[in-house]
């Protein structure tokens, strides 16, 4: 019975020694890995082993180093993106300031402009006066050519000429013995009034019954109408004067 805790007791001992044994066979493989780690960067590299610590110490402030400027790079690359997105914005909206840009231009008929409309030629009456007659009676007048016009622009017209010369909202038609001025410019007869738009809709609107050309018909004007696919307008040539216009804030 006394030998029972003798055995239980070396076996412990055994069990402490084999763990012990089993430590220190770990420490000095670690010491002698560490101890031929040393000696092969001795010999290999030629770096005394009294440097290895401050080499280390270079290698964790280069690591660092590393990361931050990492750390940088990403941050350049994301202000980056952000200038992009920007300019391509800033390009969107210079874009669309472009875009209503040209669009006042031709509204203001400074832009010549072309597309599908119509032609409407007009001339003086050839018909023979009687005796006594009012020469006036056969002679076409801005009232009969600033009534076609008024019409055109009525039925939609978009761009509209008189012999060539672009007519804007401060165009006046008036007369001067026997010619016309449209923009300071003299015109004789035949007028052809050029206009951009529908051209079945136009010349719908204007052969109308009770219309301009109608009158004009019933006093001999000879009066043509033709549909033209394609329809050029010049630019406006003269000048602007404001006296009296304020911009609106």
């Amino acid at each position: 019975m006394g030998s029972a805790p003798l055995s239980l007791r070396g076996l412990r001992a055994r069990r402490e020694q084999a763990g012990m044994a089993i430590l220190l066979a770990l420490v000095g493989f670690v010491v002698i890995t560490q101890i031929r780690t040393e000696w092969l960067i001795k010999r290999d590299l030629r770096i005394p082993s009294r440097e290895l610590e401050g080499l280390g110490f270079a290698l964790r402030q280069q690591e660092q180093s590393r990361a931050a400027l990492e750390a940088e790079v990403a941050e350049l690359r994301s202000q980056i993106r952000e200038y992009e997105k920007a300019a391509a914005e800033g390009r969107s909206a210079a874009a669309r300031t472009n875009r209503l840009l040209v669009e006042a231009r031709a509204l203001a008929g400074l832009t010549p402009l072309e597309g599908p409309g119509i032609t409407v030629e007009l001339s003086d009456s050839p018909r023979a006066l009687q005796p006594g007659e009012d020469p006036n009676k056969t002679i076409l007048h801005y009232s009969d050519i600033y009534a076609v016009v008024a019409e055109l622009w009525a039925v939609g017209a978009e761009a509209v000429t008189i012999n060539g010369e672009r007519m804007i909202a401060s165009t006046g038609i008036n007369c001067v013995g026997t010619t016309i001025l449209c923009n300071t410019k003299r015109m004789a007869p035949p007028y052809v009034i050029a206009a951009i738009g529908d051209p079945g809709r136009m010349a719908a609107y204007l052969r109308r019954s009770g219309g301009a050309l109608e009158l004009l018909t019933a006093f001999d004007f000879p009066v043509r109408v033709t549909r033209q696919a394609r329809v050029e307008v010049p630019a406006y040539r003269g000048t602007y004067r404001f006296e009296h216009t304020e911009v609106s804030e």
